[in-house]
């Protein structure tokens, strides 16, 4: 990983001044190069640090970027609910890996200008909305606003840019690499696990990473096959003990396959149904293990990436963890 280090300029000369108290104090901005004041003397920070990404929070004001951000030292990505996608951000932030991340934003240019001849239409497919949080070397944290639906765009400066994708996509890629070497956050919030967000018409409200093998909260709900289909049923938390066992059959009873197969549903047509686990892992992370009747859909998430479904990973029960799944239907 390449950091960036950051060197302060040396002192011509030592000149003793005598500063009354409550004038603010004159600091150089060690990121822009610029002079500017502030009513506290500001505390450097270093890329890497760890404290810095931990102590990031979605709930604290932002400024909006002036410009391409540069003396980047940590990031957090949080989520915006555009009316369309509701999803939940990683709640661990991200000191690693960030030359990729802050190259990406400076290299990103307007949309082009729509013409008669050539149209740009940008529609609202529900994308996942996102502000996305630098903390700069400089004490600083500013805010990119961005939204991955209808023409992908990012705001940096006022300005709207193409390819809110890759910037979600570069954080995740280097958020999953930094876990393979870090621990989760230590102040973990429990997130709302819900079925369908009590809306049939909408899916679980979900994180776009995750892993169902490190599943450490769940419920379940199910409802059954219909012409019309209906709302889901009978939410009921999971409890921890069961929990461990369905994760543990999971984890040794999956297997790379292209899709579903033929439904084994007791009574056959008749008695098909859905069923689904939605569970937080040890990360913080809100997934779902998604059920048609006795087999499910237990890949690891990586919602930014395209997948021919090749490489999916399928769980088939064994008789004790189905007999645990058909009792939480009852």
């Amino acid at each position: 990983m390449t950091k960036r280090g950051y060197v302060a300029g040396a002192l011509g000369g030592l000149v003793l001044l005598v500063v009354p108290l409550g004038l603010v104090p004159y600091v150089l901005d060690p990121v822009s190069g610029g002079d500017r004041s502030t009513a506290s003397p500001v505390q450097q920070r270093v890329a890497g640090d760890p404290g810095v990404a931990a102590s990031m929070s979605c709930d604290d004001a932002a400024t909006p970027a002036p410009s391409a951000p540069t003396g980047v030292v940590a990031a957090r990505l949080c989520a915006i609910d555009n009316r369309n996608t509701s999803w939940f951000g990683p709640q661990d932030g991200l000191h690693s890996n960030l030359t990729s991340l802050v190259d990406l934003l400076a290299s990103l240019e307007p949309l082009p200008e729509s013409t008669d001849e050539s149209p740009v239409i940008c529609t609202n497919d529900g994308g996942n909305a996102f502000d996305l949080r630098l903390a700069l070397a400089s004490g600083e944290v500013v805010s990119v606003a961005g939204d991955t639906g209808g023409c992908s765009t990012v705001t940096i400066g006022g300005e709207e840019v193409g390819g809110s994708d890759e910037v979600v996509a570069t954080f995740m890629d280097a958020l999953a690499e930094q876990r393979l070497t870090t621990e989760p956050p230590a102040d973990l919030v429990d997130l709302p696990l819900q079925c369908g967000q009590e809306r049939p018409d909408r899916d679980h409200r979900l994180s776009v990473l995750g892993d169902p093998n490190e599943l450490v909260r769940a419920v379940t709900c199910w409802r059954p096959n219909a012409v019309e289909v209906g709302p889901w049923r009978d939410q009921r938390p999971v409890p921890p003990r069961l929990l461990a066992k369905l994760v543990d059959d999971l984890s040794v009873r999956s297997e790379a396959q292209e899709g579903f197969g033929e439904p084994d549903c007791p009574g056959g047509d008749a008695g098909y149904y859905w069923q689904d686990l939605v569970g937080q892992t040890r990360w913080g992370d809100v997934v779902a293990v998604r059920g048609v009747c006795r087999e499910f859909l237990a890949s690891p998430v990586r919602s930014w990436e395209y997948s021919d479904g090749s490489q999916s990973r399928f769980w088939h029960p064994s008789p004790s963890a189905q007999r645990i799944l058909d009792g939480l239907r009852r």
